[in-house]
C-alpha cells in the first residue's frame, strides 16, 4: 500500500474508531507513519533489525502516539486491525500495560493486555473505507 492509500484510510477510519471506543485517560493519540521501528528509534533512516519486517504498528504511552510502519501494512484490513489494536492499548491501564509486558511474552495467552487488543481487532470491519463516500 502507498502512504497516500494508508493516510486516506486513517483519515476515514480513525475518527470512527475514536467515536466507537471513546477516549482514554490522556488525549487522543496522534498517528505517525514511519518506514521502520529501528529507523524511528535510532534516528538513522537506514537502521533495520530483527523486528523490521514484522512490526506493523506500535502505541507509545510516553509520547501518546500510534506509530504505523507502513511498508509492513499489507491491505486495508491489516491497517484497520493495527489501528484498533493500538487504540485499545491507548485505552488500557498503562500501569498494567507495563506489568504484563514485564511478566509475559507478547503471544503468551496470560498476557491480558495483548489478548484484549487482539480480540478488539475483530471489530476492524466496522471501520472499512466506504468507497462511495469519497466519490
Amino acid at each position: 500500500m502507498t502512504t497516500d492509500e494508508i493516510q486516506q484510510i486513517i483519515d476515514y477510519a480513525y475518527p470512527k474508531i475514536q467515536e466507537y471506543y471513546g477516549g482514554g485517560e490522556s488525549s487522543i493519540p496522534s498517528i505517525e507513519l514511519h518506514v521502520d521501528i529501528y529507523a524511528r528509534l535510532s534516528g538513522d533512516p537506514e537502521a533495520r533489525g530483527e523486528a523490521s519486517k514484522s512490526t506493523k504498528a506500535q502505541y507509545d504511552e510516553d509520547t501518546n502516539v500510534i506509530y504505523i510502519y507502513y511498508p509492513n501494512i499489507e491491505n486495508e484490513e491489516d491497517l484497520l486491525r493495527s489501528l484498533v489494536h493500538e487504540y485499545t492499548h491507548y485505552k488500557q491501564d498503562h500501569s498494567l500495560f507495563q506489568k504484563y509486558r514485564d511478566m509475559y511474552d507478547y503471544d503468551d495467552p496470560k498476557n491480558k493486555i495483548e489478548a484484549e487488543a487482539k480480540k478488539a481487532e475483530e471489530d476492524w470491519y466496522l471501520f472499512k473505507l466506504d468507497k462511495n463516500e469519497n466519490n
